[in-house]
């Protein structure tokens, strides 16, 4: 189809490669929950599609976005609904860039969307126009250094691949009142959940579950307070959204048709009247799209430019709806017997009715604009939409429209309620200092310190049996420095964390003899065994510079204390190369052969990094934040995996990795407190650090980490082949047996618990606008 094949084509050439790439990927899965579409979106810089030239992206225009848009929902349609979202979000944020970054919202997150490919979800609530402003559903809470955000937006899509959200806030004010304010932050924020929603099997690949904000806390430099008048920033930023909304998500829905209509003349079926008549109701809907976008692509974004809009979505709705019905009666039933993507697009394409706004809420407005009443504006008393099935909805705009945020959408988002006690969302509220306890040190203390998380005590973090992993949920832990001094590592790590053993297990386990047998089963763990070693010792040299450089005893102490923990680590490790059958004289050497590449790609780089900030510029803070985020935030997860693997194959190496684990979650929790503290007397500090742990994160994105594992990870899988029996139904984690597990989903889980331990880490210390960089 001539109108469809050049949609294509102008999408090949802004996006090269993903309309081949989505066809390679079977159609229910592409449409399934979880798809493969959206990394081959990613693939093709598909996320930079709207963003102008200027700020790094390809710059489409209206029409074009409108006919790229097309060419994508006719291949892939949850991908068009889903990306829908995200054009219409970062198309409206950089429409007003500069107005963006003079107000002093970090502008390396609107960076990172183009130099990173990332995807941007919404959760906008729907507006009420006798506010004149957006209606924020969401509620932000001052606390030092910015906001506690709690509220729940359902359905949300993009809900799980999203990068950044944005949102509007209400922000109370010093008269007791209240400001809107509009946020944009990172997805991996502590407290940002998602849950079930969406229920049906059309266009469940735009993942549009629900997504809850609890507590969450948003640094000063992610919001941008608003004004309330009628010229207001916000208010413009809201139109023009609302226009890319509407145009882009109703092409979502005109790509669907054409794909039927396509197949229909294709056929040949029918008279050639009909199949005329077909092709002219499809191409009404495009020339009613391609005309409204051309109007946006010549500057009509105002009010008036608006209801237009609104009026085009209607029509092209009827054109849309009308053509699927048309198309799917001449292919026949057979055809929608045989072909399940008949009935899926013919099913879909009923959806475009179900975005925001309906006729019956905007009927009244649009009369009274188009008999020259009044300006296009959406009065309280206009009749109500009906409930139409889940759907999602974009923003609003000062006009007074009911605005969509979402796609698919119908139900705003939702404040959780008191009357509502499922959907509850506990109140922000400032965190509380806790209280100092008083410190016995004895291996079993009279006054439990109590960490963050209820019913655990910080001595009971160094204990075998009661410490949580970072698989767990012990990300959150908080520990100070002066808790975890010399005399509670004395009182605690020799007797509850090593249990007296000091090479890190108990006598009576031991190494399986199939373990020194050549393979990749021993490959894989002298390899990994190795690399532990020399890591460690090498973090034990870097730590004792922070014990030179410490401000203080308090903290000299701790990373004393650190020192001998990665020291013993480094040990232990070695030792463990003799029960596999290294003599000791061979150990160093074999340590060299293994890690040689490793060593050169992924610790060298990262000493050349850290070593000068604390050796020669003696920068403690800075050393701090490295070990913190760099060191121990990115390797921790993976050396739990370590201990959970090799479990039921050699008990030594899980009990050598769980103890290292007990206590990389201990520096952890300190290293974060020191750096909050710090921030606290030091606020002028924060912009120095976030530069710096981006730059630590650049250069982390390019070692060969990934490489590492999955070298690994290969071994591991192809080893353990046969000893499935012997594992059995061991769970690596709950409801997942290892013997089901592959490399990808074990090395997934470990990168899903770093992000974790990130977001966690980086909030507490109020820095979490670093997650994006």
């Amino acid at each position: 189809m001539r109108s469809l094949d050049q949609a294509r084509a102008l999408c090949e050439s802004y996006l090269p490669g993903l309309l081949d790439g989505l066809s390679k990927v079977p159609f229910a899965q592409r449409e399934a929950s979880g798809g493969d579409t959206l990394p081959v979106f990613r693939a093709s810089g598909g996320p930079s599609l709207v963003i102008p030239k200027d700020y790094g992206g390809l710059g489409a225009t209206p029409l074009d976005a409108v006919r790229v848009t097309r060419a994508i929902g006719a291949q892939a349609p949850s991908l068009a609904v889903a990306t829908t979202m995200h054009h219409f979000s970062v198309a409206t944020l950089f429409t007003f860039a500069e107005s963006i970054k003079n107000s002093g919202m970090e502008w390396a997150l609107l960076e990172a969307i183009t130099s990173r490919n990332l995807l941007v979800s919404s959760a906008f609530a729907e507006g009420r126009p006798a506010q004149g402003i957006l209606s924020p559903t969401m509620t932000a809470t001052p606390v030092d250094g910015g906001y506690r955000i709690n509220g729940s937006k359902k359905p949300c899509s993009l809900s799980h691949s999203m990068d950044l959200l944005t949102a509007s806030v209400a922000v109370p004010t010093p008269d007791g009142g209240q400001q809107t304010a509009f946020l944009l932050m990172p997805a991996t924020l502590r407290g940002v959940t998602r849950h079930p929603f969406w229920g049906s099997s059309v266009l469940a690949g735009a993942e549009s579950d629900e997504v809850r904000l609890t507590d969450v806390f948003i640094e000063e430099e992610l919001v941008i307070p608003t004004e309330n008048g009628p010229d207001g920033m916000l208010d413009e930023l809201q139109t023009v959204g609302f226009i890319w909304f509407e145009l882009l998500i109703t092409a979502s829905y005109l790509g669907m048709a054409s794909a039927l209509v396509e197949r229909a003349l294709a056929g040949g079926r029918g008279a050639i009247t009909d199949r005329a008549a077909l092709g002219t109701r499809l191409e009404t809907a495009t020339q009613l799209l391609e005309g409204a976008a051309r109007a946006m692509r010549d500057g009509e974004t105002d009010n008036d430019a608006l209801a237009r809009v609104l009026m085009t979505r209607y029509g092209a709705q009827d054109a849309i709806t009308d053509a699927a019905r048309q198309a799917v009666e001449m292919l026949g039933g057979m055809s929608f017997i045989r072909s399940p993507e008949v009935a899926y697009l013919v099913a879909a394409c009923q959806c475009v009715a179900f975005h925001p706004p309906s006729r019956a809420s905007v009927a009244a407005p649009l009369v009274d604009y188009l008999d020259g009443t009044r300006p296009f504006i959406m009065a309280d008393g206009a009749p109500a939409p009906a409930a139409p099935p889940p759907m999602a909805q974009p923003a609003v705009a000062q006009s007074s429209v009911a605005p969509p945020v979402e796609a698919p959408a119908a139900e705003p988002v939702q404040t959780p309620a008191p009357a509502r006690p499922a959907e509850a969302v506990a109140p922000a509220a400032a965190p509380s200092r806790r209280p100092q306890s008083t410190v016995t040190y004895s291996p079993q203390p009279a006054a439990p310190r109590a960490d963050q998380r209820p019913g655990v005590a910080a001595d009971d973090a160094a204990d075998w049996d009661q410490a949580s992993s970072l698989f767990d949920g012990a990300e959150g832990i908080r520990l100070t420095a002066g808790e975890c001094d010399l005399r509670y590592w004395f009182a605690n790590v020799p007797q509850r964390t090593l249990r007296g053993n000091v090479v890190g297990y108990p006598p009576e386990l031991v190494t399986p003899d199939f373990l020194h047998q050549p393979g990749p089963l021993r490959d894989a763990l002298v390899q990994e065994v190795a690399f532990r070693a020399l890591a460690e010792e090498r973090a034990a040299r870097a730590i004792g510079h922070l014990v030179a450089c410490a401000p203080d005893s308090t903290t000299a102490e701790f990373y004393a204390t650190q020192l001998m923990d990665e020291t013993r680590h480094a040990m232990i490790f070695r030792n463990h190369l003799r029960n596999l059958g290294v003599d000791e004289h061979d150990v160093a050497a074999v340590i060299a052969e293994q890690t040689a590449t490793d060593k050169a790609t992924i610790l060298d780089p990262l000493e050349e990094l850290g070593m000068p900030i604390v050796r020669e510029q003696q920068d403690f803070v800075g050393g701090v934040v490295l070990l913190t985020i760099l060191v121990e935030g990115f390797l921790a997860p993976s050396f739990e995996l370590s201990e959970r693997k090799w479990r039921p194959i050699d008990p030594r190496m899980a009990d050598m990795e769980k103890g290292a684990a007990i206590d990389e979650v201990r520096h952890l929790a300190v290293g974060t407190s020191i750096i909050r503290e710090h921030l606290s007397q030091h606020p002028d500090e924060r912009e120095r650090l976030v530069a710096l742990i981006r730059d630590g994160m650049r250069l982390w994105e390019q070692l060969p980490v990934a490489d590492q594992l999955t070298r690994w990870e290969n071994w591991f899988q192809e080893g353990i082949a046969p000893h499935r029996a012997m594992i059995g139904d061991y769970e690596i984690w709950d409801g997942r047996r290892l013997v089901d597990t592959s490399p990808e989903e074990r090395i997934q889980k470990a990168v899903e618990v770093t992000s974790i331990v990130h977001s966690t880490r980086l909030t507490d210390m109020g820095l979490g606008r670093a997650l994006i960089f």
